[in-house]
């Protein structure tokens, strides 16, 4: 098979940085490549494979706390969005800037929408798609914000950061609803994500204090 030409180096430290953040990620889940050049080689020939691994890349980048703007950036510098720029023309590129953005904002939304629906199913015990989980909580913003804070105490207790769940929230039914149908802004979405995330570390802390005082007053009946 006839190699392709490689992707131009990015001219900025920071743009290298990224490439080479994109590339150990893909080694983190569980990739077997030397390096970006052989990482391209495969994947950039196969759309369809060049966009599930900017899944898998985009998955373990949020987990790691990434936040979405981020994790754009990065999938800027995947072989699929790096090949579809290859034979552009500076004013092409720049013409097809706003469709490869909205590539990369979807990817990151997707997979924010299946991060949040495992979370779900675990703390529900419900095996079902985004979809029905949507219509199962958008009728109710009072039973969807308790689902949100019980998704955000089981991410917050897999060891995720609280800024990447703040992150992962404005992804469920609460907030696609609330952005979607009653176009509330995004930065009013934000807010409420982290507000929740907040409220929920209060209450940990203050459950994990009550223990201890259980546990505290116990040994001390004991002697």
């Amino acid at each position: 098979m006839t190699e392709l030409p490689l992707p131009k180096e990015p001219d900025s430290a920071k743009g290298k940085a990224v490439r080479e953040q994109y590339f150990s990620l893909t080694k983190a889940t569980g990739k077997t490549v030397k390096n970006y050049g052989e990482l391209y080689q495969r994947y950039a020939p196969n759309s369809i494979a060049a966009q599930a691994l900017d899944q898998e890349v985009a998955g373990v980048a949020l987990k790691a706390g990434n936040s979405t703007r981020q994790v754009i950036q990065l999938l800027a510098q995947g072989p699929f969005t790096q090949h579809q720029a290859a034979t552009l023309t500076p004013e092409e590129k720049q013409a097809a800037l706003s469709k490869l953005l909205q590539y990369a904002q979807q990817t990151v939304n997707e997979v924010q929408q299946q991060r949040y629906l495992e979370y779900a199913c675990a703390v529900t015990g419900k095996i079902q798609s985004y979809p029905d989980l949507y219509r199962e909580y958008v009728g109710s913003d009072l039973a969807a914000i308790q689902l949100d804070q019980k998704v955000t105490a089981a991410a917050l207790g897999a060891g995720e950061t609280p800024q990447g769940v703040g992150s992962l929230l404005q992804q469920g039914p609460y907030a696609r609803f609330q952005m979607d149908v009653q176009h509330v802004s995004p930065s009013t979405i934000e807010q409420y994500a982290n507000g929740t995330v907040t409220q929920v570390q209060a209450i940990q802390s203050l459950q994990v204090g009550q223990s201890e005082r259980v546990r505290t007053r116990a040994r001390e009946l004991e002697t």
